[in-house]
């Protein structure tokens, strides 16, 4: 079976994410694994008063913060579980682009974790479904998480952000 030596797990905040961070614990013990803890604050292109660009970049620092915070809980959690080597990184950009391509590239990760679901029903109209995503497009092994840490099916709703 492979081993695997850097192992990246996607944290939007949501519930699905947090189980899908406590699965990637036990995964990054058992590899004697660095865990990568990655967010991507959604940072695309929208129109503006000058016209189709990004928005400036200090609208998204209260939500980069607050990931940042989160991680950083994180990774006191993921460290007293008895992982030595945890990286925190909070993006603004594509989170699909991010955690396919450029991120795994950068750090030789070698198995992305996710969450089955994160957003909404609008949420995943507008973006799509970043967890399909990663599985097609990713250049390593994706595991996509949708039990809980007893390996128990989880109603979508339970986890995922309400509805608008």
């Amino acid at each position: 079976m492979a081993e695997y030596k850097n192992v990246l797990v996607g944290i939007d905040g949501s519930k699905q994410s947090i189980m899908a961070f406590h699965k990637t614990i036990d995964i990054a013990k058992r590899n004697n694994s660095k865990l990568h803890l990655l967010s991507v604050v959604n940072g695309e292109h929208y129109p503006t008063a000058a016209g189709y660009g990004i928005i400036d970049r200090d609208m998204y620092d209260a939500a980069v913060e607050r990931m940042k915070k989160t991680l950083a809980e994180l990774e006191q959690e993921a460290k007293k579980a008895g992982l030595a080597e945890v990286d925190t990184t909070v993006m603004v950009g594509n989170a699909k682009l991010a955690i396919t391509d450029q991120y795994p590239k950068k750090h030789d990760v070698d198995l992305i974790v996710v969450g089955a679901t994160g957003l909404n029903v609008i949420g995943r109209i507008i973006v799509g479904s970043t967890a399909a995503y990663v599985i097609r497009h990713a250049p390593c092994d994706v595991t996509v998480v949708k039990t809980d840490e007893k390996n128990q099916p989880v109603k979508v709703e339970d986890v995922s952000y309400p509805e608008i």
